[in-house]
This record gives C-alpha cells, structure tokens and sequence, in this order.
C-alpha cells in the first residue's frame, strides 16, 4: 500500500502541475499607470569609463592630465573628473582638494551637476572616509613613536640604576 502511494504522489504533482499551466479566462483591463523606461546616454558611464583610463595612467601622465584638466571650462563634469585624477595623486593635499571640489559639485543647482551628484555623493564619502583613515594611522603613527620614546627612557633610567647598583660596595653578608 505505501509502495503504490509513493508511486503516486510523482503522478498527482503532474496533474497538479498541468492544472496550473492550462489557461485561465483571460481578463483585459485597462493599466492604471505606464512606466517608460528610458536610458540616455549617462555622464556617469562617461565618468566611470574616464575613471578606468585614469587608474592606468602613470604618475607623469596624471600630472599631464590634470593640467589639461584645469585648462578646461569648469563646471559640474569637468569638476568630478578633476576629483577623480586628484584621488589617484594618494596626496593629503590632494584628496582635500578634490573634496571641495565634490562639495561644490554637490551644491551646485546646475542640470549638469544633478546628473553626476550620485556619483560625487558616493566619491566625497569615499575621500572622507580615506581621510579619517589617514588621521587615524598618524594617529597611531605619533601614539607609536611617542611610546617607543617612553620605552626608551624607561630602559636608560634601567641601565642607570643597574650601573648604581653595581658600583656600590658590597657589604659583607647580614
């Protein structure tokens, strides 16, 4: 009896498969709203794009492209890109410069800024983040070498009493 069960449940999943797969009545109404998916060109695949080609630039060739880069009209674009190639310097001085220039790009009203504001929200967290990791490594960078400093003038003030202790004259045993 559980045999012939065992060999049944394979034949009602079928039928209650095939139920599911015949045809219903169909019913025709009206959408109530239409969503058009358009895509556009994006200046941020642009962006993103002219970011890749600047991460396989040498550091002679990032130099060439920021100067022809400051050379350019400003606005919004032009203003993420130079963010990007002074991201890649790994420069302090840098990174705060590309910073101001992401946070003028992100107040700006302009219609060019508000199609690349998604991307500069996400580099001026990225160069924030950078930064107060760099803090904290000279941080911890001054708190080491502020320790070795200590260590080493708690070992001369060892060796100096250890050197006292050994000149002083033995006295016979108690």
């Amino acid at each position: 009896m559980r045999n012939k069960l065992i060999q049944a449940v394979p034949l009602v999943l079928c039928l209650l498969l095939a139920a599911c797969a015949t045809p219903q009545e169909e019913v025709t109404t009206a959408p109530t709203s239409t969503v058009k998916l358009v895509h556009t060109g994006s200046s941020i695949d642009d962006l993103l794009a002219y970011h890749q080609a600047l991460r396989k630039m040498s550091p002679p060739e990032l130099g060439r492209e920021l100067q022809s880069l400051n050379g350019r009209t400003p606005g919004a674009l032009v203003s993420v890109q130079k963010a990007m190639a002074l991201c890649l310097t790994r420069d302090m001085a840098d990174l705060a410069r590309a910073q101001t220039l992401l946070s003028n790009v992100l107040a700006d009203t302009g219609a060019q800024a508000d199609s690349v504001k998604p991307l500069a929200n996400l580099l001026a967290f990225n160069l924030a983040e950078i930064r107060r990791q760099a803090d904290n490594a000279e941080r911890s960078g001054q708190q080491a070498r502020e320790n070795q400093r200590k260590l080493d003038q708690l070992s001369e003030k060892l060796e100096a009493l250890k050197n006292i202790e050994r000149s002083m004259p033995l006295t016979p045993g108690k």
